[in-house]
C-alpha cells in the first residue's frame, strides 16, 4: 500500500474548518452552473425548507458559499446540499442571476470526500438523533474505506477517533453502534421519524426482532413507550436467560458426567471380557485342545515356555514351542481345530500371521506367583520362582488376546 494521502491530522483540520475554526485558503473559488454540480449520493441529512431558503437568498443574497469536492474530475457538494437547491428553484423561477454563482472547491480522493461530508454537516446544523446515529456508522465506514484505499493510519480505538469527530462521549457512540447493528428496520424507522429517542431506540435493540417490532407497532400507533419500560424488560430476559444458561450448564455437565460413567463402565466390561477370553486359550492350551498360538510375529524361541495368565501373576503351567509357520488363508480354514479361533481369516488384524506350533502342555496343580516386570507383554525374563520350579532361570509368555 502507498504512502497515505491524509492522515488523522487533516480529518481533524476539516473539523476545525468547520466548526468555523481557520480559514478556507486552501480551497479554490470557482463560478459554476448549479446544475453542474452534483450532490453527494451519501447524503441523508434532511433537505427541507428548500423554498425558505430560496426566498432570503433573493432578499439578501446567499452568504455562504457551497463547498465542493473535486473527485476524480467531477464535483460533488461536501456541505451546502439545501443551499445549490435553493438556487437551482430560484433560477426555475426565472431568476438568471443564479445560473452562475460561486463555489469553493479541493481536489479529494473518494475517502476524503467522504468524511469531509459527514464532518462538513455534522457543524453546519443541529443534528437530530438519528441523523448522529447514521453519521457514526457512515464514519466509521469512511475511516475504514481511507484506510484501505489511501492507506490512512488509524492510530487508537477507532470509536475513541469517531466520538472525537463528533464531539460525543464513546460510549454514546457505543451506544449508536449497537442501534445500527441491532435495531430493527420497524425500530429504526421510528427513531428516523423521531417518534422515539436515542434510549429508547438503544434498550429495544437488546430485545429479540419479534419484541422489537412490537414495540414499534405500538408507538406507530400513538403509544407512548418509556425507555424505561424497555429497560426493565431487558433487564427481566438478561435475568431469565442468564437462569437458563444456568439450567442448561448443569444438564450438560450432569450428561456429561452420565457419559464419563458409561465409558467407564464399558471399559470395565471389556476389560472383564478380555480376560475371560484370555483365560479361555490358556485353558484350551493346558488342556491340550489348542495347539497353534496365533501371532502376528515370527519367533525362533524353541523349548519350554510357562504360561501366565494375565492379570493374575501366577505361572499356570508350561508347555513347549516346536514350530513357528508363516499362516496363508488356506492353511489357516484347514486347521481351525488347532487355533480354536471361530472367526475366519479376515477376523485377523495382523498383516502377516503366524502359528506357534505347541506340544508337551503341563498344567500345575497349584499355581505359581511370580513378579510381573514393569514393560514385559509377550516375553518375561529371570522370574524367581518358589521350590515347584528349580530353574535359576526361566522364560515365560504372558497369554494375550
Amino acid at each position: 500500500m502507498g504512502k497515505a494521502k491524509f492522515g488523522i491530522t487533516d480529518i481533524m483540520n476539516a473539523k476545525s474548518r468547520a466548526a468555523g475554526i481557520g480559514n478556507v485558503s486552501e480551497y479554490t473559488e470557482i463560478w459554476l452552473s448549479p446544475y453542474d454540480v452534483k450532490p453527494s449520493e451519501s447524503n441523508f441529512y434532511s433537505q427541507e425548507n428548500i423554498e425558505e431558503l430560496a426566498d432570503s437568498f433573493l432578499a439578501v443574497g446567499q452568504q455562504q458559499p457551497t463547498v465542493l469536492g473535486r473527485v476524480n474530475g467531477e464535483f460533488k457538494i461536501v456541505s451546502g446540499h439545501r443551499r445549490n437547491l435553493a438556487n437551482i428553484l430560484n433560477i426555475e423561477r426565472g431568476h438568471e442571476e443564479f445560473k452562475k454563482v460561486r463555489y469553493l472547491y479541493k481536489d479529494m480522493t473518494g475517502a476524503m470526500f467522504e468524511l469531509s461530508l459527514l464532518i462538513g454537516n455534522a457543524y453546519n446544523r443541529e443534528l437530530t438523533a438519528w441523523e448522529k446515529t447514521q453519521q457514526a456508522q457512515r464514519l466509521k465506514e469512511a475511516l475504514l474505506r481511507a484506510k484501505d484505499e489511501d492507506g490512512l493510519e488509524i492510530t487508537g480505538k477507532l470509536r475513541d477517533i469517531i466520538a472525537e469527530l463528533m464531539n460525543e462521549s464513546p460510549t454514546n457512540i457505543a451506544r449508536m453502534d449497537s442501534i445500527n447493528n441491532n435495531a430493527t428496520p420497524e425500530i429504526k424507522e421510528e427513531f428516523a421519524k423521531g417518534t422515539i429517542g436515542v434510549t429508547t431506540a438503544y434498550e429495544a435493540a437488546k430485545l429479540p426482532p419479534e419484541e422489537q417490532k412490537a414495540i414499534a407497532e405500538k408507538v406507530a400507533a400513538g403509544e407512548n413507550i418509556r425507555a424505561k419500560e424497555i429497560a426493565a424488560k431487558v433487564a427481566e430476559k438478561t435475568a431469565a436467560k442468564a437462569a437458563e444458561d444456568a439450567e442448561q450448564a448443569q444438564r450438560d455437565y450432569e450428561k456429561q458426567q452420565e457419559e464419563s460413567d458409561k465409558e467407564i463402565e464399558k471399559a470395565e466390561r471389556k476389560r472383564e471380557e478380555a480376560e475371560e477370553i484370555k483365560e479361555k486359550w490358556l485353558r484350551l492350551i493346558l488342556s491340550g485342545l489348542k495347539s497353534w498360538e496365533i501371532r502376528g510375529s515370527r519367533t525362533k524361541k524353541r523349548g519350554t515356555i510357562y504360561l501366565i495368565q494375565s492379570g493374575s501373576s501366577h505361572i499356570m503351567g508350561q508347555v513347549d514351542i516346536v514350530d513357528c509357520i508363516e499362516l496363508t488363508k488356506e492353511r489357516y480354514e484347514e486347521n481351525r481345530g488347532k487355533h480354536c479361533i471361530e472367526a475366519g481369516w479376515e477376523s485377523l488384524t495382523y498383516s502377516v500371521p503366524y502359528a506357534w506350533v505347541l506340544e508337551n502342555y503341563v498344567q500345575y496343580q497349584k499355581p505359581i506367583p511370580y513378579k510381573h516386570p514393569q514393560g514385559a507383554v509377550i516375553w518375561v525374563k529371570g522370574i524367581a520362582r518358589e521350590s515347584e520350579v528349580k530353574q535359576n532361570e526361566l522364560q515365560a509368555m504372558e497369554k494375550e488376546v
